[in-house]
């Protein structure tokens, strides 16, 4: 509801972005005060997940698609993951550095949202003053936050007004986020722990050389791809890498077989493979009038619908294999179809010129 109304009420990303920022500060400053009552630390996190959602991913979309389109913006949107890659690897590092000021005490939470709240305080100051507003001073607008502008479902107007290619390159771009890291998380985590054997060293270990090898791909090989291939070449390139190596990576409980394939993920992995056909859509929905801030909120909400639903089917079928003596490993195979097979045939049936925005 936050991002639709941010992508639609308001005028200005910067303040948009602003306002998000300062949600965090007060979120952080609140948990500080009171770090020893659950119930609040409980709301404020999730308040943090939602204004973070709502001041980085769709203003940062929304933003980019004001000033970049087609590859330029492919490209961008490729950078910017490479980046969240970097600061996925940085955090937990610099947050246990910052629960050491007191180790062992459940309060020592406070001391990471004082420095979240610090973090945003910059962020605010930054966008205040170094970041020049993006949106045309002619399509500024200031709407009234009705239901029709906050309404999480406001994705529908896609499939209602969008055109059959719009609708087609959205249902792609969303079965792709099946394969995001945090869908499959716990499925792995339960494999790797259950059936591969590792111990709690193998397991971080693991962690950070993938988040190293995925922040390296995003650097090279994903951007090269992206220059080189045309958005269908590198959709169905990393399609087919992603539905191979997932439909191998657990045919067996075997470490090597589950290291081994994950080499061939790595250019399209955690939802990298809709990197193309998000650059297309986006030029496609603002030639058909929909707003470029709408337009983002709108497919993040697809998004993290992908992202109720995965976990759920992943844990269901999982835990169905093991109950029935079966391969639990057979649910990477699963993640592989929806995320990668079946976005795939939706694109084969799609036209070059439909993948087109007029001109």
């Amino acid at each position: 509801m936050l991002g639709n109304a941010s992508g639609r009420g308001c005028g200005r990303l910067n303040s948009s972005w602003i306002a998000g920022f300062r949600g965090n500060i007060f979120l952080g400053w609140c948990v500080f005060k009171n770090a020893k009552k659950r119930w609040l630390v409980a709301v404020c996190r999730i308040l943090r997940l939602i204004l973070t959602t709502f001041s980085n991913t769709v203003m940062c979309n929304a933003a980019l698609a004001d000033v970049c389109s087609s590859n330029e913006l492919a490209l961008a949107l490729s950078r910017v993951q490479t980046a969240t890659g970097l600061a996925m690897l940085l955090t937990p590092f610099i947050e246990g550095r910052i629960l050491l000021f007191s180790p062992g005490s459940p309060s020592a939470i406070r001391y990471v949202y004082a420095a979240m709240a610090t973090i945003a305080t910059i962020h605010t100051v930054f966008v205040a003053t170094q970041l020049e507003e993006t949106l045309d001073p002619t399509k500024r607008t200031t709407a009234k936050l009705t239901w029709s502008v906050m309404n999480p479902f406001g994705f529908v107007r896609l499939f209602a007004e969008g055109t059959k290619a719009l609708q087609k390159l959205v249902a792609i771009t969303t079965l792709q986020m099946f394969l995001e890291g945090k869908n499959l998380s716990d499925v792995i985590q339960t494999w790797i722990r259950d059936h591969l054997k590792w111990s709690v060293m193998q397991v971080r270990n693991f962690i950070v050389g993938y988040g190293l090898l995925c922040t390296a791909t995003g650097a090279s090989a994903t951007p090269w791809m992206l220059k080189n291939l045309s958005a269908r070449g590198f959709t169905t390139a990393t399609n087919m890498l992603n539905a191979a190596a997932f439909g191998l990576r657990g045919l067996a409980p075997s470490s090597l077989l589950f290291l081994t394939m994950m080499v061939p993920m790595l250019p399209g992995v955690n939802g990298a493979s809709a990197t193309a056909l998000k650059a297309v859509a986006q030029d496609i929905a603002t030639s058909q009038g929909f707003g470029k801030g709408e337009f983002s909120a709108w497919v993040n909400n697809l998004r993290a619908l992908a992202g109720s639903v995965a976990p759920v089917l992943y844990g269901q079928v999982y835990a169905a294999a093991e109950k029935r003596g079966g391969n639990p490993g057979l649910t990477f195979a699963l993640a592989g179809a929806v995320g990668a097979l079946l976005p795939q045939a939706v694109l084969n049936q799609m036209t070059d010129a439909e993948m087109t925005a007029p001109r």
